[in-house]
């Protein structure tokens, strides 16, 4: 009796694991055969907080794409998309914009942050924006984000920046707070944690961008023409794995914090929480460009091609996406 119990026992058990083994197999054959994308972006800034926790909580891989990170700067992503080194890039909408108006074959799909980020801090006397004028003003070189959006400020305050102000173009984005703090200049675009050291230093804020709700391409989801025709489904895998980190950024404080103080080396816990407030601040559960935003950078890329520049722009997996009802899902979502 105990030989026959012993038999049906193994029996049974092999006919469990076989059970096991087949109703894992389609998961383990969406894992191990999913697409790769290489993503370029830079970890080390607070707008890209979303990305930094999709790649640090592996939320791409939970929906079925692996995604190798190359940490680099905005121009050289560009180029890097173009060249096929990356396949897709978190980078200033303005960069891609440009590129694209050069006949490079780049496409924002999605808009992590779609407004100025910045606040314009300035010496005491400088009370509003027509005081700017005859000023000189911190600046970073053509083709990056403060660039824009120094530029999106004057335009906003009516100032011609060849001449009614004085730009001056620091290499690193580290040297104009700087520059501010140590009077080399009159104003800044700023945000946290150099926004903090502004205030304790006396500087005003003259106005604070993200308050006044300019639209504008600010950091993007970039990728190329072709892989949007051949990968789809990855890159429809990969923005919901950004979006899971933009609700991850706005539902999990501890988390999204961690994350900040580890990719920007802050450790006071008062400017990590201001860094982190101004952050989700900024975010949309949809990622979706708007047309204002595009018609902002715009007006400010001189007229260099024939191609419709709206051209830059494919919302098409993220309407998708919406469709099928996942941002609802997904904050439905313990």
């Amino acid at each position: 009796m105990l030989a026959i119990t012993n038999y049906f026992f193994r029996v049974t058990w092999r006919a469990l694991l076989a059970l096991a083994a087949f109703l894992c197999a389609p998961q383990l054959h969406s894992v191990h055969g999913a697409e790769s994308l290489r993503l370029g972006f830079s970890g080390a800034t607070a707008t890209q907080l979303a990305g930094a926790l999709a790649l640090e909580h592996k939320l791409f891989e939970l929906y079925g794409v692996n995604v190798e990170f190359v940490q680099s700067a905005g121009s050289t992503m560009i180029r890097a998309l173009d060249g096929g080194s990356l396949d897709v890039a978190i980078v200033g909408g303005g960069q891609a914009l440009s590129a694209y108006l050069k006949g490079v074959e780049v496409r924002i799909i999605g808009g992590l942050v779609n407004t100025v980020p910045y606040q314009l801090w300035a010496k005491p006397e400088i009370a509003q924006l027509k005081d700017l004028k005859g000023k000189l003003i911190a600046n970073t070189i053509p083709g990056t984000s403060l660039n824009l959006a120094a530029a999106v400020l004057l335009q906003r305050a009516g100032l011609d920046p060849l001449r009614d102000v004085k730009l001056i173009a620091f290499g690193r984005l580290g040297l104009v707070s700087q520059a501010l703090f140590t009077g080399v200049v009159d104003a800044a675009l700023l945000s946290p944690p150099e926004t903090i050291e502004a205030k304790k230093l006396g500087l005003r804020m003259v106005i604070d961008m993200v308050t006044a709700r300019i639209p504008c391409m600010f950091t993007s989801v970039v990728t190329t023409r072709a892989l949007l025709e051949q990968s789809p489904v990855a890159l429809t895998r990969f923005l919901k794995g950004l979006m899971h980190g933009v609700k991850l950024a706005s539902t999990n404080p501890d988390m999204a914090k961690k994350s900040i103080a580890k990719n920007m080396r802050l450790s006071d816990a008062a400017v990590i929480d201001e860094v982190y407030q101004r952050t989700i601040s900024l975010y949309e559960r949809l990622p979706l460009v708007p047309k204002e935003a595009v018609e902002t950078v715009i007006r400010l890329s001189p007229p260099q091609s024939q191609r419709n520049p709206f051209g830059v722009v494919d919302m098409s997996l993220l309407e998708r996406i919406d469709k099928e009802g996942f941002v609802r899902a997904l904050y439905a979502a313990k």
